[in-house]
């Protein structure tokens, strides 16, 4: 929402994301949030520019080809600090001079690791002569920085995934990663590794055996996943026990597999996340 003064208009807005990334978004990626209703140039816009220098322009370029200047950048400070001017007149076409222009000043300051509140002033509207609390009234009710913090969001989800595989994977943040690393508890893990006397067929029936006991332990809540191997190594599996080390010793030696002197394994302690599972 805009707040009126007597010359100027202000709203701010505080968006999840960075500095740098709102300073950004707001700049060089303006025409991703400003309002497509909100451009003087006649043709049907095709694109925004955003000159990223003291002296440069916002440049509205037309399907035709044309193109409008409307501001001229008046202060570039990135991450923390843009002014233009608004050289249009009272009767919304463009203003050739610039004592009759007023002036946009946006501020991006960081209230947390990745939030930002960014406050936008449009002042010296009375610069603009006879009618100017028409413009002053106008920009208040057109100004919204909704746009923008909606453009924030877009560009903060892309910017904190990446493709692998052709999926999106998001990157955590560190209030996430303290919260996940919050709920961590112990477990164990086995590697189950096979012996010279492995030799099939002859040792199917103790692997049946083995198997069978393997359900148990899971239907007994002891084993959480288990996982045989199916490569030609000698690695015949991975399995992640709810109890420690010393118990799952207990059970390991009592394996078929193990007791018959096929498996050998290590028992070893390890860090997980309740609820970890593998897909359906």
């Amino acid at each position: 929402m805009s707040t009126l003064t007597e010359t100027s208009v202000s709203t701010s807005v505080v968006v999840d994301t960075s500095v740098e990334q709102a300073f950004q978004v707001f700049t060089e990626k303006i025409g991703t949030w400003w309002d497509a209703d909100k451009h003087i140039l006649r043709a049907e816009l095709a694109s925004m520019e955003f000159q990223p220098w003291v002296g440069g322009h916002i440049v509205d370029h037309g399907v035709d080809g044309s193109t409008c200047r409307w501001a001229t950048i008046l202060a570039y400070q990135p991450p923390a600090r843009v002014r233009f001017s608004w050289n249009i007149n009272t009767g919304w076409e463009l203003e050739p001079d610039p004592a009759r222009c007023s002036e946009v000043d946006i501020t991006f300051t960081a209230v947390g690791p990745r939030r930002t509140h960014v406050v936008l002033i449009h002042r010296h509207l009375d610069r603009h002569g006879e009618g100017w609390e028409q413009m002053r009234d106008a920009v208040a009710s057109g100004w919204s920085l909704t746009g923008f913090a909606e453009a924030v969001s877009r560009a903060e989800t892309a910017h904190g995934q990446v493709q692998l595989l052709g999926r999106a994977v998001p990157t955590l943040s560190d209030e996430e990663m303290n919260r996940r690393r919050a709920a961590v508890k112990p477990f164990t893990a086995v590697l189950l590794r096979t012996t010279s006397t492995f030799v099939r067929p002859d040792v199917d029936p103790i692997v049946w055996e083995h198997g069978r006991r393997n359900f148990a332990l899971m239907d007994a809540g002891l084993a959480a996943i288990i996982l045989p191997a199916t490569d030609d190594s000698d690695w015949a599996g991975l399995a992640v026990f709810t109890v420690g080390p010393d118990e799952v010793h207990a059970i390991m030696d009592g394996d078929p597999g193990v007791a018959a002197g096929i498996f050998s394994y290590e028992a070893h302690p390890v860090r997980g996340f309740p609820g970890a599972a593998l897909p359906g």
